[in-house]
């Protein structure tokens, strides 16, 4: 697609498709107009769950809002193993930060993470305590236990997803306080009820579909962190394209790994957080035979519903499924379901409608997509109409649900067989009945929550891991960094 607006129009489509502009270029300019700074305090950046929150932010508004600062008084070694750095400010810096020393009066929106100063300007908290995680308005609603980088990464996606809102509606919007189980979303959060602090973590995993959702689980799996004997089967056929940057977690700035399979990427995070992976880069049709030697557990982040059905009906004996809304009304929608072997699985899934696929040639006669036409011609309208809006913050916050479900599994805890949540309004959530507490452990390792390792400060100009300019999949294949 030769336009600028092609690598960003999934995140603009939010606003196109919803008629909040009256071109892309406008759209565009919304999101730029955007100058955020997140600001890390010396007691969370050591953390995992600071960490977490501080990457996932810092990814995340770099690929909606084209620019993001991150600050801190010093730099510490990353708990997890990541293919980006050694060092949170390395890392944050590869994912595309600017990196300051001190808040800056120019900017628009700060997220901050921890003990920092407060501004005038329009700031929301992230905040956590084990597996419950949110956001704050206000500083004065301290954070909990940061042992659990899940609850980081899904307090920074919600962070930012408020800060987007702003931009979506044209002027800021009152940053807002939410609260999410992790553990269990659909019950209400209890600050008395923050979760175990052991759990089983599968050791293998099947995961289908490396897109914008799967590449959001492997970003949460990394994030985690694990030990021990770990196999990941990767499933995709398709290529990164310049789209991607600006939804798939684990493509970077720089356009390196345009062309690549998106399977590589996944592997080269995995592989630096210790775990093996075998790569499958065709599609499942329901034609490779699941033996006992494999995964039990099929974890798919699919758009469409026909494979999904297939899949659901294959043999494993867990499917987690994970999906998200298409339109600009329902994008921040999320929908987790899990499949149990035998299963009856008619009506899972929704047929499309003969109007939601008239809904692209309805789009291009909008005002945004009228515009656009006389640069692109008709046909090359199609193409943006077509696609789903997608916004990375959502895959985040799916991942770290998703993830969080297939824990209960492996730790032997009833999960239910859908439940939903719209990210707007993360407190209600709707689920459908519980799965009976599975009988058999399918293959898992033991998670306990310990404090952080000592954190080495260290100037991110020394970093030699991973620089701005290199390749996390050439520099992860030539060094495999496995977990004692």
């Amino acid at each position: 697609m030769m336009t600028k607006y092609w690598k960003r129009s999934r995140i603009t489509k939010a606003f196109a498709d919803a008629s909040r502009v009256g071109s892309f270029a406008e759209a565009e300019a919304r999101l730029d107009s955007i100058r955020l700074e997140i600001v890390v305090g010396d007691d969370q950046i050591g953390t995992p769950a600071g960490q977490a929150a501080a990457l996932t932010a810092v990814a995340t508004a770099k690929k909606c809002f084209g620019s993001v600062t991150i600050v801190a008084n010093k730099d510490v070694a990353l708990v997890a193993e990541l293919p980006i750095g050694k060092s949170v400010l390395a890392a944050a810096r590869r994912l595309g930060a600017r990196r300051a020393d001190a808040q800056s009066p120019r900017a628009t929106h700060r997220i901050c993470i921890g003990d920092v100063p407060a501004t005038a300007v329009w700031t929301v908290v992230c905040w956590w305590n084990r597996w419950l995680a949110g956001t704050r308005a206000f500083t004065d609603d301290a954070i909990g236990d940061s042992r659990l980088a899940l609850a980081g990464t899904f307090a920074g996606a919600l962070a930012v997803r408020q800060v987007f809102a702003c931009a979506v509606a044209g002027r800021n919007v009152l940053p807002r306080d939410e609260t999410v189980s992790l553990w269990s979303p659909w019950t209400e959060a209890k600050h008395e009820e923050a979760g175990p602090e052991r759990f089983d973590v599968p050791d293998k995993l099947w995961l289908l579909g490396l897109g914008h959702l799967g590449q959001a689980f492997v970003w949460n799996l990394c994030l985690l962190g694990s030990s021990g004997e770990r196999l990941a089967v990767l499933q995709d056929d398709q290529l990164v394209g310049e789209e991607n940057e600006a939804t798939s977690l684990l493509v970077l700035p720089g356009g390196r790994q345009l062309g690549r399979k998106k399977a590589r990427a996944a592997s080269a995070w995995l592989e630096a957080s210790g775990w093996r992976t075998d790569i499958i880069e065709r599609r499942h049709f329901g034609d490779i035979a699941v033996t006992k030697d494999d995964p039990p557990y099929l974890v798919s982040g699919l758009d469409k519903v026909e494979p999904r059905l297939v899949l659901a009906k294959h043999g494993f004996p867990y499917m987690i499924d994970a999906g998200i809304g298409h339109g600009p009304g329902d994008f921040e929608g999320i929908q987790i379901r899990t499949i149990a072997k035998g299963q009856a699985i008619d009506g899972l899934w929704g047929v499309a409608t003969a109007g939601a696929a008239s809904r692209a040639e309805t789009l291009q006669d909008s005002p945004a997509y009228r515009e656009l036409e006389q640069h692109i011609g008709r046909c090359g309208t199609f193409e943006f109409a077509e696609a789903s809006v997608a916004v990375p913050f959502v895959g985040a916050a799916t991942g770290a649900l998703t993830l969080a479900q297939i824990i209960r599994l492996a730790s032997l805890e009833t999960v239910p067989a859908l439940f939903q949540m719209e990210l707007g309004a993360p407190q209600m959530v709707t689920s459908a009945a519980m799965f009976p507490s599975p009988k058999t452990n399918l293959g898992s390792y033991e998670y306990r929550l310990v404090a952080a390792r000592d954190s080495i400060s260290r100037d991110a100009g020394d970093e030699s891991n991973c620089g701005a300019g290199d390749d996390p999949v050439s520099t992860a294949a030539a060094k495999r960094l496995v977990n004692p």
